[in-house]
């Protein structure tokens, strides 16, 4: 790591509020449904619960009730582990509590570490992670139960899902951030309970997430590496999933022309459209950006665009005409495809099914919680009418967190429309961190998942689960100066499959 003080890199143009990478999706749901994942087949168990030693009961976690019952999880037919849920203060920053579910690991080279995940929104529950992504059990939309999770980040380390901030979720509202400086020290004020509550002072710490995590976590990591406070945050690393942290028009309008030819056969959009595509690219100053974005080293730092200037609103354009082809055009995973399945986390708004599981008085009672109106994502800003005021993680606090860790991933799923891989590049590629603006190199390293037994079991449909992660070479991996950027080819935006979980757990 240099010891030169950092220049940050921005924009030449001043960015003074954020996006919500789910907001156009929300007002154009009418055009198409969110799908977020393909169906696993159910598990079948028959196993009861076992007599085992809890880690981490002790007369605070007695007191408040936090222990849940392993085998008493509505329509989970299995022991889902130790495990503790419930609410703790985030005052006197905040004015209310924060959500948790907590899962400790059985590995024993976990005993030092804890991993925090935060979904994104902003206002979207964690719960999103836990139930449909790395969780110890996972309900995939379309499937009538949970099932095990073969590859939960539980099997690694000791994990946190935490709702947040105030207002998300299980967390009690209305909200009372105004920006990420509130975010971070209402989340701190919560923190040092849990560790108190927990008695996990000293561990190490790693911050991880998705989508507008890309915002919380620099800011949170930022705040607490300035704090020095190792005996509470002795954080050792972060990693965020398709990350918020340029503005809009990099990450999510000017590399829609690249992506559409690229998944042209996928999208199947006729040659009147892709000409329109290509003559906003260069109308629009599109594809001279990205030619100079994707140059390795980077030429130099990169003016801001601004789309809506001259109708360079490619994506919404993208989005309409994708809908028309396919109704159930997915932006979070683009080989998505009709019918819509039946979400348990009432992600997809068209979908038919019984009910949401977390709104259920069942579950509710199980993780100790008042009956609550619980939303998977909130309908209003989490910062209020203005947005979020702070600064995009890349101008801000991102680069200062990869020099003091040296131990920053960013990960990107290819079928994600919604936040494009190439546009997370490309505001890499304007970040200056550690001495040096951008990859000095273009990523290319293939990155190899292992082949490995329960392939066999797959193929041979003779092991315990009919389905299974993949191997060989899934994507790309790049390290440079602390940060490593990471694409795996078959992911999308937020429902993270069986093969990349066990990627990017083994990554950090």
């Amino acid at each position: 790591m240099r010891g030169s003080v950092v220049v940050i890199i921005a924009f030449l143009s001043v960015v003074l509020a954020l996006w919500d990478p789910h907001d156009e999706v929300r007002q154009r749901s009418h055009q198409g449904p969110l799908v977020h994942g393909r169906a696993l087949p159910d598990e079948k168990s028959n196993e009861t619960s076992r007599a085992r030693e809890l880690k981490y009961f002790n007369d605070q976690t007695d007191g408040m009730s936090f222990l849940v019952n392993g085998i008493g999880a509505p329509e989970v037919g299995f022991d889902i582990g130790e495990s503790y849920a419930g609410s703790l203060p985030n005052t006197p920053s905040g004015n209310s509590t924060l959500f948790f579910w907590f899962f400790p690991s059985d590995n024993p080279r976990a005993s030092d570490e804890i991993v925090v995940w935060l979904n994104g929104g902003p206002g979207c529950s964690s719960m999103i992670g836990l139930l449909q992504e790395n969780g110890p059990f996972i309900w995939r939309p379309g499937t009538y139960a949970p099932v095990r999770n073969m590859y939960s980040w539980v099997n690694l380390t000791h994990m946190v899902w935490i709702d947040q901030p105030s207002g998300t979720g299980f967390s009690p509202g209305p909200p009372s951030v105004q920006d990420e400086m509130d975010v971070a020290n209402q989340f701190n004020d919560f923190w040092k309970r849990f560790v108190d509550t927990f008695g996990l002072k000293n561990r190490k710490v790693y911050l991880t997430g998705e989508s507008y995590a890309g915002q919380y976590i620099p800011y949170i990591a930022d705040d607490v590496l300035n704090r020095n406070h190792t005996e509470y945050f002795n954080l050792k690393g972060v990693k965020s999933i398709a990350p918020v942290m340029s503005d809009e028009a990099v990450q999510a309008q000017v590399p829609v022309g690249m992506a559409v030819q690229r998944f042209q056969n996928v999208l199947g959009l006729n040659e009147t459209f892709m000409e329109y595509l290509r003559e906003k690219d260069e109308t629009c100053g599109y594809a001279k950006f990205m030619d100079k974005a994707l140059e390795f080293p980077p030429p130099g730092p990169m003016k801001a665009l601004t789309p809506n200037a001259k109708n360079c609103n490619v994506w919404l354009d993208m989005m309409t005409a994708a809908t028309y082809v396919n109704p159930c055009f997915n932006v979070y995973h683009v080989t998505a495809s009709c019918p819509h399945l039946w979400d348990q986390m009432d992600a997809n708004e068209r979908s038919i099914g019984p009910g949401h599981y977390m709104n259920r008085t069942d579950v509710q009672q199980a993780i100790d919680m008042p009956p609550t109106n619980y939303k998977t994502c909130v309908e209003y800003s989490m910062f209020g009418p203005q947005g979020d005021p702070s600064p995009l993680s890349a101008f801000g606090p991102l680069p200062r967190v990869i020099k003091k860790t040296n131990n920053t991933i960013l990960a990107q799923g290819l079928l994600d429309f919604r936040i494009f891989a190439n546009g997370t590049l490309a505001a890499i590629q304007n970040m200056a961190w550690n001495g040096a603006q951008g990859f000095q190199g273009a990523p290319s390293k293939k990155l190899f998942v292992p082949y490995h037994h329960g392939l066999i079991s797959t193929l041979q449909k003779t092991g315990p689960n009919p389905w299974d992660a993949g191997a060989g070479h899934l994507g790309t991996t790049h390290t440079e100066r602390g940060l490593t950027f990471v694409t795996v080819d078959l992911a999308g935006h937020r429902k993270w499959r069986a093969t990349d979980s066990k990627v990017l757990t083994a990554r950090i």
